[in-house]
């Protein structure tokens, strides 16, 4: 990634190609938490491509280059968000496109999974989608968004409860039908 990242730095087009590749899943699953729209989302996630690219010479350690680019995508997404609210009547709902990340392969637990996670609000979503889905860290975590380590474990923790209760709540409707 060091390598990559300084070619990029040296106007390498395939180097920046390669450096983005390895980022992309994690940006579109980030940007699909705060986005609705298939297109908000693919302009926030462009958007934070270009910003990229204009200041890649600006990163100086390389190892916080993806916590650098999401804080990017997540600025990104705000600003759409906030643009649309102010446009339009723009639901406060939260659309989850979950990837493969999550390693859930039957569609019937895509779904349900999708119905769970539609329960947290956005921040306990996003804290889950990026430990989970973007396999980040609480401290990583914690400096993309600028909030304190603690605040990034009790979200978690909120949020799996709330997943946990979901799915105790689905469980038992479901033995209620099958009575």
């Amino acid at each position: 990634m060091e390598t990559l990242i300084e070619n990029s730095k040296n106007n390498d087009i395939q180097s920046f190609t390669k450096l983005i590749q390895t980022i992309e899943n994690d940006l579109y699953r980030i940007a699909s938490i705060r986005l609705k729209n298939i297109d908000d989302i693919n302009d926030a996630t462009q958007n934070t491509i270009i910003n990229i690219y204009k200041n890649i010479h600006k990163i100086r350690n390389y190892q916080y280059f993806k916590t650098w680019a999401i804080r990017i995508l997540i600025n990104e997404c705000n600003k759409i968000y906030k643009q649309k609210s102010k446009n339009s009547n723009y639901q406060n709902e939260i659309d989850v496109l979950l990837s493969s990340s999550y390693c859930i392969n039957d569609i019937d637990n895509k779904i349900d999974f999708e119905l769970a996670l539609k329960n947290l609000n956005y921040e306990e979503n996003l804290v889950i989608t990026l430990k989970y889905g973007s396999q980040l860290s609480c401290s990583e975590i914690s400096k993309i968004l600028k909030i304190n380590v603690n605040t990034v474990k009790s979200r978690l923790k909120r949020g799996k409860e709330k997943i946990k209760k979901y799915y105790e709540g689905r469980r038992f409707s479901d033995e209620i039908q099958s009575k």
